[in-house]
């Protein structure tokens, strides 16, 4: 930490490395070998000293003989603890353990597995994972200081000025949550290949990993085709999707842009009705509650369990007034339904002849589980399986 940042993006900087500092039990201070100690790490050394936290520097770039600098200058910096590493090459990693593991059972409130280095604690409630991600510059690192309460992400006019994905824990109304924001999809000239040129890694990873996507974008500029590419993508992981309509105070003809909204998902994602829309501001904290009370609600749906045979009874009058088309003159007979997994809810419908079910005819069934039983909005899956009722003898 360096008073004599000046910008504004560097004011951010170090504001976040202030909160990152005070909230940490213990602090890796890193320097580059092969550079030695510069006179903004001597200074940011000062600042470490007086919090009177536990801080162990690292030496990186220290393969061979190329840290020599950093290591003797690094002595000089006030620090009792000096790791030589290369991150690069994997050297020092067994020393940094060591420390680390000394100095977390010392402080008593977690243990590490020796055999595996992992840490170990007990969790007291599921964590649900949101994904934060759009183009750049949509405001994706304004609405989660906003949310959490605090800056926590650096923000500016600068596009990509987060280039990292970053994870945030915190609470909303007693529940468990981590947010991630990441570097936002750079547009490409050609949006099919926007999964190899458009996205970033980090992006991508945040979609398979996390429980709920936020789509954020600019309401005033709206869906455009990478959005919904990316909008497909996150449906063909099996996430929770939520637009997340932002800018929404800039709007003028709000009733306009919001149809407009609405009939792109509409034609664009049709196999999932009712895809929630929260219009926005992050700036402004306006519609946050809406933003994580549908989420919430998203996240309740992705993980309902309905029996076999309220499933088997809703599906007999399904099938007796809009029977499955016939094939080659022979009905078609669907005999069976169960659900087989959650997140998304997943289910298995039994039949005579599953290749030869009308494409139409499996979102007709699809399009009837999310109306009656309050799963609108979801990526639900059903897979068509030849066979008999297995609870019914032949």
């Amino acid at each position: 930490i360096d008073d004599s940042l000046k910008g504004d993006t560097e004011r951010e900087i170090k504001l976040q490395t202030e909160i990152a500092v005070r909230e940490a039990d213990l602090i890796i201070f890193v320097i580059d070998g092969r550079v030695g100690v510069l006179p903004t790490e001597r200074a940011f050394s000062k600042y470490l000293i007086k919090t009177n936290k536990p801080t162990f520097v690292l030496v990186n770039k220290c393969e061979g003989s190329k840290g020599l600098i950093g290591l003797t200058e690094s002595n000089s910096l006030g620090f009792e603890t000096i790791i030589p590493f290369s991150a690069e090459h994997g050297e020092g990693l067994s020393d940094l353990y060591d420390v680390l593991k000394q100095q977390i059972e010392d402080m008593g409130n977690v243990s590490l597995s020796a055999e595996n280095n992992v840490t170990t604690e007990n969790t007291k409630s599921e964590i649900t994972k949101i994904g934060i991600i759009g183009r750049p510059n949509t405001g994706k690192s304004t609405l989660i200081n906003n949310l959490v309460g605090q800056k926590r992400l650096v923000t500016g006019p600068q596009a990509g000025i987060t280039r990292d994905a970053i994870e945030i824990s915190w609470y909303y109304k007693s529940k468990n949550f981590c947010i991630v924001d990441t570097a936002g999809l750079r547009k490409k000239s050609k949006v099919h290949d926007v999964l190899e040129k458009s996205m970033v890694a980090d992006t991508l990873k945040t979609i398979k990993y996390s429980n709920i996507c936020v789509l954020l974008i600019d309401s005033n500029k709206g869906l455009d085709k990478q959005d919904l590419t990316i909008a497909r993508v996150v449906a063909g992981e099996g996430r929770g999707l939520i637009i997340g309509a932002n800018m929404w105070d800039k709007v003028i003809d709000k009733d306009q842009v919001r149809q407009k909204i609405f009939n792109q998902l509409e034609k664009s994602l049709s196999q999932i009705k009712n895809i929630q829309v929260v219009c926005m501001s992050g700036l402004h904290r306006q519609g946050l509650d809406k933003l994580m009370d549908v989420a919430i609600d998203i996240k309740k749906r992705l993980d309902i369990r309905i029996s076999t045979g309220k499933l088997n009874r809703w599906l007999i009058p399904i099938i007796e007034s809009n029977p499955a088309p016939l094939y080659k003159g022979k009905m078609n007979r669907i005999r069976y339904i169960t659900q087989v997994n959650i997140r998304p809810p997943t289910f298995a419908v039994f039949m005579s002849s599953p290749e030869n079910l009308p494409d139409s005819y499996k979102r007709f069934l699809m399009s009837s589980l999310m109306d009656d039983f309050g799963l609108s909005g979801l990526p639900i899956r059903v897979m068509l399986r030849k066979g008999n009722n297995p609870y019914v003898e032949n």
